[in-house]
């Protein structure tokens, strides 16, 4: 088998072959191959053209370098990926670069590749023992296509639009906030709240949407805005039928998260996700984890009080008691988990001094915790980035206080456990396939004839494989829910 790197532009594709540095014009796929491209859509929409059923060994570089720059968004100069940023960054083009010969930018990537190998070997363990398994599903996924209702999309085209309008008009004449889609307005009000930006613009508002009634509309307004653009992009994409084969990133994000872009299902809101519809003697199974990133925490602290609330109660029900003092509801446990995730995230609660001493409070009786934060904060400081047992090192930013640290090694360890139950259930369980994974659940198209048996059996390997990772917890819950929202 060989390994090339190839391109696709001037409708035929380049190869080098990484052995000898043979570079092929027009160069013909075959399934016997293992590639690297940055044009994975590309290549599997010439595999169907072929009509091949079966695909090749497909290395997506963007994956690649999101996996083994072990940088964040604070580190990179750049928040969407392209080739030619990665090789400036990496100092293997100069600034003004311009692609003139193929053979000889065939030949830079191959640089910037064998770069990347040079990380830890750690990290090469975890890519051939997760990452090349979870390329295989969705390469396939992609590949196969995802369902469409096209009259439902063009409905929810035309009330997006109206939403839209809606909540701009409100912004704008009740509370004198214009261009609110922008992030700088955005950032302009959450700067004089005094509110600590967690991440991103982006993620703050969602943060504090059920405390703050502006960032409520902005984090709608935003996800409406997202809504409409995958919408839009779904329709052009559709063409004459009714499948969807998107993009797909295996190592998409610096915690290791799948992602799809172009279109991005994953983030269309509950009341938006009917567009997916099953296949003919098919139906769609979404399976979730219960408290799955504070089950972890739990874990990898050994606090014996957080791990007795998992188990025997709810931590979001008790932050809903002890610190809001109201009565448990959906609602309220909402909010109760955007706490946690607040606290995830290294925010301090400045803007709110009360609130402030009370979260401090709460989290302070899980004494083991406390230590387990101050001592991966202290260690990581230390050695100048945060790592995990499973790889998914990322580096600090020494010109920021690097609030995330607490956050990146609990969701990298979330991803590595997600990841493999998703293998588990794909080598298992022939008559499920993954269409849609989330941040703790995954979308599934199931056989009707035996799906009660196949919803068990995807539920008890996702169960198994968190147990056999965090095997402190008692009480793991697996769960079928709604995918969406009539």
């Amino acid at each position: 088998m060989k390994e090339l790197i190839i391109c696709f532009t001037e409708n035929r594709w380049y190869s080098l072959d990484i052995s000898n540095n043979d570079f092929v014009e027009d160069y013909n796929i075959s399934n016997r191959n293992k590639y690297y491209t940055f044009q994975v859509s590309d290549l599997i929409r010439e595999i169907k053209t072929k009509r091949n059923k079966k695909i090749p060994e497909i290395i997506n570089i963007e994956s690649l370098d999101k996996q083994f720059s072990q940088k964040g968004k604070d580190l990179l100069d750049f928040k969407k990926w392209h080739i030619l940023k990665s090789l400036r960054r990496e100092n293997i083009i100069k600034s003004n670069y311009k692609i003139t010969d193929l053979n000889e930018f065939l030949l830079k990537i191959k640089e910037f590749i064998d770069k990347l190998k040079e990380a830890p070997c750690n990290e090469w363990d975890r890519f051939n023992d997760i990452e090349l398994d979870i390329n295989k599903i969705i390469h396939k996924t992609s590949f196969d296509g995802i369902k469409i209702d096209r009259d439902i999309l063009d409905e929810k085209c035309v009330n997006l639009h109206r939403n839209i309008y809606n909540i701009k008009n409100e912004l704008q004449f009740s509370h004198n906030i214009f261009q609110p889609e922008n992030f700088d307005t955005q950032a302009s009000y959450l700067k004089n709240k005094n509110y600590r930006i967690l991440e991103s613009v982006e993620k703050t508002v969602s943060l504090l949407r059920k405390s703050d009634g502006i960032c409520k509309q902005f984090n709608r307004l935003n996800k409406l805005n997202r809504d409409l653009k995958t919408l839009m992009i779904l329709k052009s994409r559709l063409g004459g039928n009714n499948y969807v084969n998107p993009y797909f990133v295996g190592f998409g994000t610096v915690t290791s998260r799948i992602i799809i872009k172009e279109p991005s299902l994953q983030n269309l809101k509950k009341e938006n996700r009917n567009i997916i519809i099953p296949n003919e003697g098919k139906e769609l199974f979404y399976v979730d984890y219960s408290q799955f990133e504070a089950s972890i925490l739990a874990h990898l602290s050994s606090d014996n009080k957080l791990l007795k609330l998992i188990s025997v109660d709810d931590i979001y029900s008790d932050i809903v008691a002890k610190i809001y003092n109201i009565e448990v509801t959906k609602s309220s446990r909402k909010e109760a988990k955007i706490l946690f995730y607040r606290f995830l995230y290294g925010d301090t609660f400045e803007n709110n001094l009360k609130f402030k001493e009370q979260v401090k409070n709460y989290f302070m009786k899980f004494s083991e915790l406390s230590k387990f934060k101050e001592n991966l904060i202290k260690e990581s400081i230390e050695n100048g980035y945060v790592k995990t047992e499973n790889g998914n090192i990322r580096k600090l930013d020494i010109n920021n206080d690097n609030v995330w640290i607490l956050s990146h090694f609990i969701q990298s360890k979330a991803s590595y456990i997600f990841k493999k139950a998703i293998i588990g259930v794909f080598k298992k369980v022939k008559d499920a396939r993954l269409l849609i994974p989330l941040h703790d659940g995954a979308l599934y198209e199931i056989d009707i004839e035996d799906s009660e048996n196949i919803k068990d059996q995807i539920k008890n390997i996702f169960s198994l494989t968190l147990k056999n990772e965090c095997n402190s917890l008692t009480n793991i819950k697996v769960k079928e829910e709604k995918f969406y929202k009539n």
